[in-house]
């Protein structure tokens, strides 16, 4: 019985021995080496330091203009959208509009059949002839008056029936005119049952309302028509920033659709009537109209509204990445870089032996990634907002070259 577990016990102090020796002499079992070395702070050489371009500078305080961003649309006033209706009730026989055609003030929009035109015509040419009868009657009736002749009474009815007539004519006349028929062509007997709708100002035509063949009365709408003339942009500016507008401020206009182009106005009007949003409608004329705008265009519009005294930086010392800004200021942390083992384990070398990197060696300078919110810029410089304990007077910032700086962090995270 003792001997077997001799036996035992010599088996345990066996297998404890072989995993000691293996241990030592593989690296694979040893402790990896230390990674808790901070991610947001990157160490150049001197050399990439050159070669990037990087410059040092501080934060200073500078005069910015600052900007108010806003939304809005284009509009038009209400005399530039004109409802085309009918003058007199009647059949639409020509209608050659479609929805999105540019007309010219003049053009002929529509042609209406209205049968009483011609009873209208009738009535103005037959109205003309008493008229002429009644001027020659009146001139011989006042000449046997003034001869006492013949009665006064006979001379001042026949007076009143010519200012009946004429005033009677001159109201044909006007009606005639309206609906775009010549009173000259009535007396010739040149009757027509038709007359032209014409376009009052030069725009596009936005919605067609009849078919042809239909009929129509006055106050039936055939189409509508806007126009670009006047075309203004209206801003949506909020309760508490209507202290910051004034009549004749700048205003910079950007619309949806052009991707980007800018566009200068100024204020004309400031609405008061303040809607249930709190908003109030604020008018700016564009400096440059252009026809070929369409109302009803969304815009955002960025207004001036004066400097002031802000931290900023040079726009290259601000970069971008995964939606937030920041720069880089110099640091005293470092982060080491490590070589390959190199020595002889012959000759005693430790750290060939164990595997173990290499003395660290130090960089030239490292920087460290700090978050910012950045603000309006002008003139190549752009405000920053800096955490509560940056210190502007001591810290150096990477004014240029800041890209590359990303660029090292990023790459070095990448590789590590």
């Amino acid at each position: 019985m003792q001997r077997i577990i001799f036996f035992i016990s010599l088996l345990g102090l066996t297998m404890a021995c072989k995993q000691s020796t293996e241990t030592q002499t593989n690296p694979s079992t040893e402790a990896k080496p230390d990674s808790d070395a901070p991610v947001d702070v990157v160490a150049l050489s001197d050399d990439q330091v050159r070669i990037g371009a990087v410059e040092l500078g501080q934060v200073a305080y500078r005069n910015l203009g600052q900007l108010l961003q806003v939304n809005g649309r284009l509009a038009v006033p209400a005399q530039s959208q004109v409802a085309i209706t009918a003058i007199q009730g009647g059949f639409v026989r020509s209608l050659p509009l479609l929805p999105g055609q540019p007309v010219r003030k003049g053009q002929v929009l529509a042609r209406i059949e209205n049968p009483d035109l011609v009873q209208l015509q009738q009535d103005y040419a037959e109205n003309a002839s008493r008229l002429t009868y009644l001027e020659a009657e009146y001139a011989r009736q006042k000449e046997l008056s003034e001869q006492n002749v013949s009665a006064l009474k006979v001379f001042q009815q026949t007076s009143a029936e010519r200012n009946q007539i004429r005033a009677r004519q001159n109201g044909l006349a006007q009606r005639l005119r309206l609906v775009g028929l010549s009173p000259a062509a009535a007396l010739t007997g040149r009757f027509s049952a038709y007359y032209s709708v014409i376009a009052p100002v030069s725009g596009v035509v936005t919605d067609v309302s009849v078919n042809a063949g239909q009929y129509v009365q006055p106050a039936d709408r055939i189409a509508q028509l806007t126009s670009s003339q006047g075309l203004y942009a209206e801003l949506t500016v909020f309760e508490k920033e209507l202290p910051k507008i004034r009549a004749g401020q700048r205003v910079i206009i950007r619309l949806n659709n052009e991707g980007g182009k800018e566009r200068l106005g100024r204020i004309t009007y400031i609405n008061r009537a303040i809607d249930a949003d709190r908003s109030v409608r604020v008018v700016a004329r564009l400096d440059q109209p252009d026809a070929r705008l369409s109302p009803n265009t969304f815009l955002k519009a960025s207004l001036d509204v004066g400097d002031s005294r802000v931290t900023a930086l040079p726009e290259e010392a601000i970069v971008s990445a995964e939606g937030k800004d920041y720069i880089f200021v110099v640091t005293r942390q470092t982060v080491p870089e490590q070589h390959e083992p190199v020595g002889d384990p012959d000759e005693g070398d430790n750290t060939a032996a164990t595997g173990k990197p290499a003395q660290l060696e130090r960089h030239g300078i490292a920087f460290k990634q700090v978050p910012v919110r950045r603000g309006g810029s002008e003139g190549g410089y752009a405000q920053v907002t800096l955490p509560a304990s940056f210190d502007i007077v001591r810290t150096r910032v990477a004014i240029k070259g800041a890209f590359g700086v990303l660029s090292q962090l990023k790459g070095g995270g990448e590789e590590e």
